[in-house]
């Protein structure tokens, strides 16, 4: 397994912070996609991987973390309550 296929907790290091994450440079996207906290030094996060059900792999927080089922339920509500509710700033093949 990969680094991030293993979806093991993790610190975050100071090469975290600096990492290029969503093509964001030196961490400037490095951010729990549930909650937005951005990281810092020493804090827990977590990789959450999508598999097929296509939605984005995300990075969850330790306020934000449960299990891979729960974090990818979450996600998907507020996917779907953004498409809807913020329709304006998503391109979307429907409008």
């Amino acid at each position: 397994m990969s680094f991030f296929t293993d979806q093991k907790p993790r610190i975050v290091t100071e090469k975290d912070l600096n990492g290029m994450w969503y093509g964001g440079k030196k961490g400037k996207y490095f951010r729990c996609n549930l909650c937005g906290y951005k990281f810092q030094l020493g804090d827990y996060w977590r990789f959450v991987y999508a598999g097929n059900v296509h939605l984005a792999n995300l990075l969850v927080c330790k306020n934000c973390d449960d299990e891979n089922e729960k974090v990818l339920k979450k996600w998907k509500v507020m996917h779907e309550e953004i498409k809807t509710k913020y329709w304006y700033f998503v391109k979307n093949e429907e409008y």
